[in-house]
C-alpha cells in the first residue's frame, strides 16, 4: 500500500511539474514574462548562461529586452518533456527549436529544475 501511495504521488508530481514547464512556454511564445514570472522561484540560481542568484523581477525584465529585440522569437517543443527527480528537485528536460527570428532556429536542450514547483533553475544547451 505504502509503494502504491509513493507511486501515486511521483505520478502526481510528474504531472504538475509537466503541466507547468507546458504552461510556461506557452507564455515564453506569447512573449508574456509578467505571467511566466509566477512559476519562477523569488531568486534563481541559474537563469540561462550568465545569470546566477537572480531575483524573478530581473529575469522578467530580461526576458521583456529580449523580446523587444526579437519580436518574433519562440520555442517548439519536439520530443515530450521528461522527468527526473534528484535529491528533492524535479529536472524536467525539454528538447525543441528555438528559432529567433520565426523562421530560421536551432536546436536547444532544456533543463528545468524546480523545488517546490518552483523554477530554480533555467538552462538552455545547443544541440548539434
Amino acid at each position: 500500500m505504502i509503494y502504491l501511495l509513493y507511486i501515486l504521488s511521483v505520478f502526481n508530481q510528474e504531472q504538475t511539474e509537466i503541466k507547468l514547464v507546458n504552461e510556461l512556454f506557452r507564455f515564453r511564445n506569447e512573449h508574456k514574462a509578467d505571467s511566466a514570472e509566477l512559476y519562477f522561484a523569488d531568486t534563481v540560481q541559474v537563469y540561462m548562461k550568465y545569470m546566477r542568484n537572480v531575483p524573478k523581477g530581473k529575469i522578467t525584465a530580461s526576458d521583456k529586452q529580449f523580446w523587444k529585440t526579437h519580436p518574433k522569437n519562440k520555442f517548439e517543443m519536439t520530443a515530450t518533456p521528461t522527468l527526473t527527480i534528484k535529491e528533492g528537485i524535479s529536472i524536467v528536460t525539454v528538447i525543441g527549436k528555438e528559432y529567433l527570428d520565426g523562421i530560421s532556429f536551432k536546436m536547444e536542450r532544456i533543463e528545468i529544475k524546480f523545488r517546490q514547483q518552483k523554477i530554480i533553475s533555467f538552462r538552455a544547451f545547443n544541440l548539434k
